[in-house]
């Protein structure tokens, strides 16, 4: 999870993903803690390339889901998925879902996105998992 709000309360992943963490490792990166989130990732991601056969998703959204998709695109062989939550960009990308888009304000501006410890945000993702399996 790379979380560009780095909204937490107990500074742990949210307790809406808590439950979920004894059948999936859920890594939870606050962007606004790291500065440097993209090296960070990158060696996150760097240190499975050695792994026989790696399953990857990373779930991030909004305004740094382009920065994401960047990022994941060097390591495609590691990834299976990238989920993404209201992204700002439009995505075309083979291995990206957009599993949650958020309905606009109604003066038309773009909402910002869900967090990623929303309830609908939690369903969506797994949802999606469980397509892959």
């Amino acid at each position: 999870m790379i979380d560009p709000a780095g909204e937490a309360l107990h500074d742990g992943i949210p307790a809406t993903w808590r439950d979920l963490t004894d059948r999936l490792r859920v890594v939870w990166l606050r962007v606004p803690a790291a500065p440097g989130w993209q090296s960070t990732v990158d060696a996150v991601l760097t240190k499975h390339s050695d792994e026989e056969h790696p399953v990857l998703d990373v779930v991030s959204s909004g305004p740094i889901a382009a920065d994401v998709l960047d990022l994941v695109r060097r390591h495609e062989d590691l990834v299976r998925s990238v989920l993404l939550v209201d992204p700002e960009t439009p995505v075309d990308e083979p291995f990206a879902h957009v599993v949650v888009r958020s309905h606009q304000a109604p003066d038309d501006r773009i909402s910002p996105p869900l967090p990623l410890g929303h309830p609908d945000v939690v369903f969506n993702v797994v949802r999606t998992l469980n397509t892959f399996d």
